[in-house]
């Protein structure tokens, strides 16, 4: 085979492989499972379980870690244990500030299509509502079965 038709030919594999590694990607960006927020009652914000790993086995290996690389004494890891418990405080109230933010914007969507609504279109539309509302419950309850 000629140079140039080898050259050509290794320039075609090339985009090809090139091509393949891309829609790959592609693929795995656009395609994946999106997250879900959880819907949480500002009682229960903060609580929840998600999904991978445990945020307290993390934190004591997080500080273990930084007792033994950061040689940490006693003292600093008091300080750095009530760094973290503010923290988490503050995401924790982050979260149940979002959480009442989200109710209220779904209730203002619900009350602008009641409103466009005619009165026997009401009832068929809470019953809509009701059975979204129920399927969405069976899948948080299949999901966390899952788990």
């Amino acid at each position: 085979m000629p140079k140039s038709r080898l050259l050509a030919f290794l320039g075609l594999l090339a985009i090809f492989v090139g091509g393949a590694i891309s829609g790959a990607f592609g693929y795995h960006l656009y395609m994946a499972s999106p997250v879900f927020g959880h819907n949480l009652s500002p009682a229960t914000a903060g609580t929840h379980k998600s999904p991978g790993p445990d945020p307290e086995e993390i934190r004591k290996r997080l500080v273990e870690e930084m007792r033994q690389r950061v040689k940490l004494d006693d003292a600093q890891i008091a300080k750095l244990n009530r760094i973290f418990d503010d923290t988490r405080a503050q995401f924790d109230q982050i979260h149940r500030e979002m959480n009442d933010r989200g109710h209220a914007a779904w209730d203002k969507q619900v009350a602008e299509v009641k409103a466009i609504l005619r009165p026997e279109q009401e009832p068929l539309y809470d019953q809509l509502r009701a059975e979204h509302e129920a399927a969405r419950k069976r899948r948080h309850q299949q999901e966390a079965e899952k788990k």
